[in-house]
């Protein structure tokens, strides 16, 4: 799977969440973009789906730690995805 693949799958899933809006960059924080823990969490299901991927418990908690940019969770994606 390529980065832009998953960037792209990242861009969507968040843009649905925020009715259509397409103006954040991968630098930009998912708490103001107004996503809180709960968001984060659903996203990180959502997009282990969409790309058929699957995560450990631990590394989900780890990536809900740790998610502060919409580039944080693409990396975690990528991740996982070498990992399997």
């Amino acid at each position: 799977m390529k980065r832009a693949a998953v960037r792209a799958a990242v861009h969507q899933l968040i843009s649905r969440l925020l009715d259509g809006r397409h103006d954040f960059a991968e630098d930009t924080s998912l708490v103001q973009l107004g996503l809180d823990k709960a968001d984060i969490e659903d996203l990180i299901f959502h997009l282990e789906d969409e790309l058929e991927l699957t995560a450990f418990t631990v590394e989900e908690d780890q990536m809900l730690r740790r998610a502060k940019t919409v580039k944080d969770l693409s990396r975690f994606l990528i991740r996982i995805e070498r990992d399997e």
